[in-house]
């Protein structure tokens, strides 16, 4: 347990104490003006956030690159703006998370519980998702490039759908019911996707794109996407 020096004449400092999950005793006391700045000294200082209890904590605009959070509970968190590249959120429960605009590249969410999470506007270039529950998760203008997708859910497929130019007429209303897909089951929103066939082959052209060797995308999305660019292929010879 640390407590750092400070300047007793400064009205701002608190005293923040950062717990264990299932722990009733601090591992650490920290005084500083906020919750960001109390995060962030502890990084600094070598202390592990491993399993830290972190449920609805204030933090927006922290820098935290790096960090490990592995199963640390960060429900209802509020982290919008903050610096969290490579971060590893790996066995993370993060449900109704406010994640806006925050730089989340190469970060792993293996596992992580990102139910009803915020990512707007999130940079997750290259993060990694395999694993995790992204029911209802929120992708909005996210940067999904390199991103290791999981593909149990509708979320990625959602966002990055909506985004491509062919997103018009009859491919819109494909976008809104999978946005609206209430079977929560494993791949269940390939169903919604699948029985349009106007505009089968635009969709799985788009989603085959974000496929990588190692995600967990199903075998029947691996082949329709190889036919229709095969196809493109074609003819553009």
């Amino acid at each position: 347990m640390l407590i750092p020096h400070f300047n007793a004449k400064s009205t701002n400092m608190m005293i923040h104490p950062l717990f264990r999950r299932w722990k009733t005793r601090p591992f650490a006391l920290i005084v500083a003006e906020g919750t960001s700045g109390a995060l962030e000294w502890a990084a600094r200082k070598g202390h592990s956030l491993v399993h830290a209890d972190l449920k609805g904590i204030d933090a927006p605009g922290c820098s935290l690159p790096g960090v490990d959070f592995r199963g640390a509970d960060l429900d209802e968190a509020e982290l919008s703006l903050a610096e969290l590249r490579s971060a590893d959120f790996r066995g993370a429960t993060m449900v109704r998370s406010t994640l806006i605009g925050s730089n989340l590249r190469r970060a792993n969410f293996r596992r992580a519980n990102l139910r009803e999470a915020d990512l707007r506007r999130a940079d997750l270039r290259g993060a990694k998702f395999l694993g995790a529950d992204l029911r209802g998760v929120r992708l909005t203008g996210a940067r999904l490039d390199g991103a290791l997708i999981d593909w149990r859910w509708s979320a990625f497929a959602v966002e990055l759908l909506r985004r491509d130019p062919g997103c018009r007429d009859d491919a819109v209303s494909v976008v809104v019911d999978l946005a609206f897909e209430k079977d929560e089951r494993p791949f269940g929103w390939l169903r919604e996707l699948l029985r349009e066939s106007e505009t089968v082959d635009w969709a799985v052209s788009v989603l085959g794109r974000a496929m990588l060797p190692t995600d967990n995308a199903p075998e029947l999305l691996r082949r329709l996407a190889a036919d229709v660019a095969g196809d493109e292929l074609r003819f553009d010879i």
